[in-house]
């Protein structure tokens, strides 16, 4: 073989192992159910590859569940890290096209969070956890690991624990730093700023070590050094008889608009949109409803001040009569972008639930979100369109036996400006899944709220993620 083309040979090597590495350190960023680029190089032979990070609840005993939808058109093969038998050990799995399955989260102390490396085709990951004494979650998990993370709600009261649960699955040192959003403004406790985390670990914070007991605030949590994932875990049991589990994921950065698709003030109980203003300036916010169609949405609140890094919450209990099912927006009269979540406690004496859910910041015509439980309940998909023709929606449903598209919920028609609600149960037989959500014409946001079984207590409340 001649000089150059030994030399042509050894670039090609060069750049072959430089893709590999570069796809472990950078993973593909797909999108559940995504078109485009990344779809017509895997129908075109190439590999697809994603990875899934999941920060894990292993506090207080919490069991949780990664669950893996294959959304694709064949088998997805699975490597994980953090589930199932081993602290640190790395497993494989396969999952059937257009099915699910769930892969327990390794015992404690598991030394890294759990992580889905998906190969085949698009994959959509999220983790779950019910406990009869606790309540449940559930929370998407991320393929863009990040410098800052977002929440409008945390609270160190009496009975509310609250962890930030910091993920750095990458093999270098990260720093990271919580800041406090609240009613004396942005403050970083002592012992929270310049945090370090280990490579390939998850740190678990409790605020309550680091904050004084304070009802209400929002967090801005930045890392310094590194990127890592965040969420929020607020285990409540307070003596007022509130019990409740919320685990989300951050959000990256705020916006001048979110959506609540979902939402029923309860006819015991309250339900606010709690909005933390990150920025370093006054933010006015305006409050609009969405309800069924043909009826009267109450008007909202307008120019509501919030200042340079504090929290306020608006009572949706005090505008919207009880037992309503309606969605919520919120939006920055003045351009300063907000994080906004919508907190509920729903019930009366001893036996109250305690839930929180993010809005989206944007609309659009395709989405994915959790559905169902492994503890049973019932199955609400909140449904909410903007622009000025009605939405045409379909409803594909994903489990472990498979998908099915009902007929029942394939030409779902949703009022431009209100909301409908859609019951999923029938087509869940009792089991966790996804609802992959299409609207064929006009432009649409969701929401889905499970209400486990009476002793739980409480609704799990997920937003619903956009699929490209």
């Amino acid at each position: 073989m001649r000089r150059y083309e030994l030399l042509f040979a050894f670039l090609v090597v060069v750049i072959l192992l430089g893709s590999w590495a570069l796809d472990r350190i950078v993973p593909v960023h797909t999108v559940a159910g995504g078109t485009g680029s990344a779809q017509a190089g895997a129908a075109e032979g190439a590999p697809l590859s994603e990875a899934w990070y999941c920060p894990v609840p292993t506090q207080a005993g919490l069991g949780s569940v990664v669950r893996t939808a294959d959304l694709g058109s064949g088998p997805t093969v699975l490597r994980l890290t953090g589930l199932g038998t081993g602290s640190g050990t790395t497993t494989t799995a396969t999952v059937a096209a257009q099915s699910m399955i769930g892969s327990p989260v390794a015992a404690p102390p598991a030394p890294e969070p759990a992580e889905v490396e998906a190969f085949g085709q698009h994959t959509y990951n999220y983790l779950t956890t019910v406990s009869p004494s606790a309540g449940g979650a559930a929370s998407a998990c991320s393929q863009q690991p990040g410098s800052r993370w977002l929440f409008a709600q945390a609270s160190t009261a009496a009975g509310y624990d609250t962890y930030v649960l910091i993920a750095n699955p990458f093999p270098e040192d990260a720093v990271v730093t919580v800041k406090v959003l609240g009613p004396n403004g942005p403050n970083v406790p002592p012992g929270l700023g310049n945090y370090s985390l280990s490579p390939d670990s998850q740190a678990a914070i409790f605020l309550g070590n680091y904050y004084p007991e304070t009802a209400s605030f929002g967090l801005d949590v930045t890392a310094s050094r590194g990127r890592v994932f965040v969420a929020r875990l607020m285990r409540v049991a307070s003596s007022d008889g509130v019990r409740g589990l919320s685990l989300s994921l951050g959000v990256p950065a705020p916006s001048t608009q979110w959506i609540f698709a979902g939402g029923q003030v309860p006819s015991s109980g309250s339900e606010g949109i709690v909005i933390a203003n990150p920025s370093n300036h006054e933010a006015l916010v305006n409050e609009s409803f969405l309800v069924a169609a043909g009826s009267g949405a109450p008007a909202g609140l307008q120019n509501v001040s919030i200042p340079a890094g504090g929290q306020i919450s608006l009572a949706a209990s005090d505008q919207v009569p009880s037992g309503t099912q309606h969605g919520t927006v919120i939006s920055s009269a003045n351009g300063v972008p907000v994080v906004a979540e919508r907190v509920t406690v729903e019930g009366s004496g001893l036996s109250r639930g305690y839930e929180t859910v993010f809005g989206t910041t944007s609309w659009g015509p395709s989405w994915i979100v959790p559905v169902g439980s492994s503890a049973g309940g019932t199955d609400t998909l909140g449904v909410v369109a903007n622009g000025l023709s009605p939405a045409t929606v379909g409803v594909t449903v994903v489990t472990g036996t498979g998908s099915s598209s009902p007929s029942n919920l394939a030409n779902l028609t949703v009022t431009p400006g209100s909301r409908a609600s859609f019951d999923l149960t029938p087509y869940l037989n009792g089991s966790p899944g996804v609802a992959v959500v299409r609207a064929s014409s006009g432009s649409i946001a969701i929401e889905n709220d499970v209400a486990l079984p009476s002793s739980y207590r409480e609704t799990i409340e997920t937003v619903g993620t956009p699929a490209g």
